[in-house]
């Protein structure tokens, strides 16, 4: 191990990482390694959460909530405020953390670093716009309040592809609604979770409203973390299949249960669209992260008469792409989290090539070492009329795939035809054209003339089996508050 993790996790998380708990740092006695996906190499060891120690923190948590809930919306804010200003202090050394952790280059893992602090302030004034409503003469000789108070303890779960962001959505959220928060980051990024709730801590968050449960295997910490009746809601990023066990779990307690299960973007290109300017939003948006994304597109639809000069233009700029070292600036692309990942992006190339395919470009493992996991960006073409099955699945990884089109409405047909509904994009040069397209498809968030959606204001989510509730915006927070209507004797 280089002496630069060790020294990034010793100033920003400590020299002990574990679990952080009613406002201290947890050991244990078993540990589990965080790996660097671009060489392979140990970043550090982490002390490895077990029931206990996941029971302990929802116990914090539950001890917290009165006094949390009961803050002003002020004291919330300044609390949030000045955690925002440390992140922001911070935000090139966590960049690095994160780059580490998951392989991202790392101008953009500094850029995700930016975006985690610009949407921790957006949700720090949320404190002082919760809602709320008066109501006179609701009857004859009575008023009414309708209050909207913390839904209670909140299990945030989080994945490994935006450590820092993710955290952002979901925590930023439910503090600023006066929610006491258990957070489980993924066993492969736990380090930047970590390096997030110092920064509360030192901030001055009361001990036990932000809880940090590291565990190398999930499993160990699940069940106490969900069966746990002080939990009232899970927030939860991950696959559907994950999804449909907590959804389980949660419904013998009735746990309000909030879901991003992952999406399979398409977009439409119609034949108007700027070509150059289409093919550039597209490579940057699809191969962000490597292309492990949810809202990256995985498939784009063109009318055929159309898709030589896209598929060219497409083909050039995939090409430019330089994946390699994250920490080199010549790169553009970094690693894949692991060799798992890899070998579920080949099986699906292979299948699709077996169903009528065409490999353009890439496909092929590359670059690095036999440690680390890295895959060629790679581009697929495809017959609209004999579109793989696979294509229905979300490529999570730096695969795109331009499906050729009878007609718009085919391209409709076909960009619908997946069980996931998270984002989906539209291209061309009459917007009022592409709106209407946009209308047409079956996605929580739609962006026409950009393959970027997610903006701190706006609330995200998916339809269909891409999810439940909605993040971000003031809907993000809403869901975690609880309505109440109070009836009193008029005023007058």
């Amino acid at each position: 191990m280089s002496s630069r993790p060790a020294d990034l996790v010793a100033r920003l998380v400590g020299d002990r990482p574990g679990s952080w708990i009613d406002g201290s740092w947890v050991g244990s006695p078993d540990t589990f390694d965080v790996h660097d996906p671009a060489t392979g190499a140990t970043i550090c060891a982490v002390a490895d959460a077990d029931a206990a120690v996941a029971t302990t923190a929802v116990a914090a948590a539950a001890a917290a909530l009165d006094g949390w809930a009961s803050a002003t919306g002020w004291q919330r804010f300044e609390i949030l405020r000045r955690a925002t200003d440390l992140l922001a202090e911070r935000v090139e050394a966590i960049g690095e953390l994160i780059s580490a952790e998951t392989g991202k280059p790392l101008a953009e893992a500094v850029g995700e670093a930016r975006n985690t602090v610009r949407f921790f302030e957006w949700f720090s004034h949320e404190t002082l716009r919760l809602p709320g409503e008066a109501w006179t003469d609701v009857a004859p000789g009575r008023d009414a309040l309708v209050l909207h108070e913390p839904v209670g303890v909140v299990l945030a779960i989080t994945p490994w592809n935006f450590p820092a962001f993710m955290v952002a959505c979901k925590v930023g959220a439910a503090l600023a609604a006066g929610c006491p928060v258990v957070l489980k980051p993924a066993p492969q990024t736990p380090l930047t979770a970590l390096a997030i709730a110092r920064c509360f801590a030192e901030a001055g968050l009361p001990p036990g409203v932000l809880n940090v449960v590291v565990a190398g295997d999930p499993q160990r910490v699940s069940d106490a973390l969900l069966d746990a009746p002080e939990v009232a809601c899970v927030s939860l990023t991950e696959s559907r299949r994950v999804g449909e066990l907590v959804m389980r779990k949660a419904a013998s307690s009735i746990k309000r249960v909030l879901l991003e299960l992952g999406g399979n973007a398409a977009a439409v290109v119609l034949p108007d669209a700027d070509v150059t300017e289409t093919a550039r939003d597209l490579v940057r948006a699809r191969f962000l992260n490597a292309g492990q994304a949810c809202v990256a597109v995985n498939r784009v639809y063109v009318v055929e008469s159309h898709a030589g000069d896209l598929v060219a233009e497409l083909t050039a700029a995939v090409e430019r792409i330089v994946p390699g070292d994250p920490r080199d600036p010549a790169t553009t692309m970094g690693p894949l989290i692991d060799h798992a990942a890899v070998g579920r992006i080949e099986a699906q190339l292979a299948e699709a090539v077996a169903d009528g395919a065409t490999v353009v470009t890439g496909g092929t493992r590359t670059a690095g070492n036999a440690a680390s996991a890295f895959l060629a960006p790679t581009l697929l073409t495809v017959d609209g009329r004999t579109q793989p099955a696979v294509l229905g699945e979300e490529f999570f990884g730096p695969v795109l795939s331009v499906v050729r089109c009878a007609d718009v409405d085919e391209a409709v047909r076909l960009a619908n035809a997946t069980e996931y509904g998270l984002a989906a994009y539209v291209f061309g040069g009459d917007v009022r054209a592409a709106t209407a397209v946009a209308r047409r498809l079956r996605a929580g968030s739609v962006g026409v003339n950009t393959a970027l959606v997610s903006e701190p204001a706006l609330p995200f989510g998916g339809m269909r089996s891409s999810g439940l509730g909605r993040e971000r915006g003031r809907l993000g927070v809403e869901e975690y508050l609880e309505t109440k209507t109070v009836q009193l004797p008029a005023a007058r």
